[in-house]
């Protein structure tokens, strides 16, 4: 009784969080509910506070139930109530698609130029030769 008390808490206090954070529909659906634990959200959310986690099993479940996004948050054992602290699973490709959508495939690659000594440096890097000759001046 004490661990599904533990659980609804658990996706009680990640529905809290997830409100305050941008998606102020959200809330935690009770026992029993098909498909996420958290609805009112763009993604599927599967709340899983077990000292005994499959990871293969979760993105299985998550993978068959939805087409979008989807992760599984996990509440470890000992770590109280702040679900900040908590653990997500997502799959890799959900979480490469998510880091192409923020721009992170498309950082500026630095270019070599000639630095006032004459050395080859990259744009905005520090030239290790004038640094070499300045602490031996």
């Amino acid at each position: 009784q004490h661990r599904k008390h533990r659980g609804y808490k658990t996706q009680r206090l990640c529905a809290d969080f997830l409100a305050h954070e941008g998606w102020p529909n959200a809330y935690s659906v009770g026992a029993g509910a098909q498909g996420s634990d958290i609805k009112g959200v763009p993604f599927d959310v599967e709340v899983i506070a077990l000292a005994g986690f499959n990871p293969k099993s979760a993105l299985a479940q998550i993978k068959a139930r939805t087409t979008g996004l989807g992760f599984a948050v996990l509440r470890l054992n000992g770590q109280g109530e702040d679900p900040r602290e908590y653990a997500a699973v997502i799959r890799f490709e959900d979480l490469v698609n998510l880091l192409k959508m923020a721009g992170y495939n498309k950082m500026d690659k630095p270019e070599p130029i000639r630095c006032k000594c004459g050395s080859w440096i990259l744009a905005g890097m520090e030239c290790q030769t004038c640094r070499l000759m300045n602490s031996n001046a």
